[in-house]
């Protein structure tokens, strides 16, 4: 039930990354509050920015909104102390209702914002905890050290049931103060692409008209282990010619797979983009999208190809395990950095290519993922904190 005492609360969004899947859900969640009439507040970082984070703040300055730039990155650092002093005197000054932090980094900042005496209620929605990884050592407890103590402070909004298993189960955040709503995807936006469509992209890109392309989007990173997803290509391009990679994003591995894609001799197979501003196209060009994740919140890029109707291929890990339970279709798995494992799905989704079955990924993607569902029960979490506080 949507309240009717208010018409409209004002909403501070917090994110560090102004690119990739964290990004494009809080860009997603602005517009979709300020088009319920919500007025928007912005703290972010152009650490690791984008044009469509620069398009962001003009959108919410245009509005009315107030904006900063904390200027941080995502590791800890001496920046932090400035960043939670400017994000400080934005609440004084903006008087949001509700504060909705995204990420470990504005996560940790909202919630000390708590110690200092800052009133509003306080969401946060981690898009996958460092500590789901499996990494051992100091800072893998650290991370979980942190999160268990600010756990405490707020609610948390997780976005599968791996997610808040673990939030429940080993960092110990009380159950009361977590709730599950899952990512959203714009259907109206991402959808599949007619023929002609499809085949003017791959030619521009310079598929060949007999590939088979696999697609995979993500930063460059531990947490998305392209070096599995390489290896596992090889191996399948062994015995499937017509096999390619459109791989887009970059990140602090991006060099290395370089190297590995020269030292595996399946450079000449892979296409490689670091950004697409509008990444529709990347989708519409593939037959299938792999990822080969450690860990997931709930990922944007698998729910915008199932919107796409694209088979999907994912590791068996937090948040991916919400998809491989679904019922999907066309939905293929393996272990995480299995390289022979995801090598063999890979062939099994070739072969299956050519059967040519009918798909219920968009159907699932319009019915279960979409925006009025998901940020709506958000929206109906800000009002009723707003209520009981």
């Amino acid at each position: 039930m949507v309240l009717n005492w208010r018409s409209s609360m004002q909403i501070l969004l917090v994110t560090e990354p102004g690119v990739d899947g964290v990004f494009r859900h809080v860009e997603a969640l602005a517009s979709f509050m300020m088009e319920r009439g919500h007025c928007i507040h912005l703290a972010y970082s152009d650490v690791r920015g984008s044009d469509r984070l620069t398009q962001l703040v003009a959108k919410v300055s245009a509005a009315g909104g107030k904006t900063v730039n904390l200027s941080v990155g995502n590791a800890p650092g001496p920046g932090d102390v400035a960043a939670l002093m400017k994000l400080r005197r934005l609440v004084q000054e903006a008087r949001p209702d509700v504060i909705h932090a995204h990420s470990s980094k504005a996560g940790a900042l909202v919630r000390a914002l708590v110690w200092l005496g800052v009133r509003p209620p306080v969401f946060y929605t981690p898009h996958a905890y460092y500590g789901l990884s499996g990494k051992g050592g100091m800072k893998a407890l650290l991370f979980n050290a942190v999160e268990t103590v600010l756990g405490r402070a707020g609610t948390t909004i997780n976005l599968s049931d791996g997610e808040r298993a673990f939030a429940r189960e080993t960092l110990k955040i009380p159950q009361v103060r977590l709730r599950l709503i899952a990512n959203p995807v714009d259907c109206l936006r991402f959808r599949p692409a007619d023929a002609a469509t499809r085949q003017e992209i791959r030619a521009a890109l310079g598929v060949p008209a007999d590939a088979i392309l696999l697609g995979s989007v993500g930063r460059l990173a531990f947490q998305k282990d392209p070096l599995t997803l390489y290896h596992a290509f090889a191996k399948a391009c062994q015995s499937r010619p017509e096999l390619w990679l459109y791989h887009l994003g970059e990140g602090e591995l991006s060099a290395e797979c370089a190297a590995l894609a020269e030292q595996l001799g399946i450079r000449s197979r892979i296409i490689r983009q670091t950004y697409l501003s509008e990444p529709l196209s990347f989708y519409q060009a593939l037959d299938g999208m792999i990822l080969t994740s450690r860990y997931e919140g709930l990922s944007f890029a698998v729910l915008e190809a199932l919107a796409c109707d694209l088979p999907v291929i994912l590791s068996r890990v937090p948040g991916n395990t919400d998809f491989t339970e679904m019922g999907l279709s066309h939905c293929w798995s393996a272990g995480k950095e299995d390289v022979e494992g995801f090598a063999d799905v890979i062939g099994q989704w070739v072969r299956d290519c050519e059967l040519a079955r009918l798909s219920n990924h968009r159907e699932i993607a319009e019915t279960r993922f979409s925006q009025a569902a998901c940020f709506g029960a958000v929206e109906r979490e800000y009002e009723q904190k707003i209520v009981a506080s």
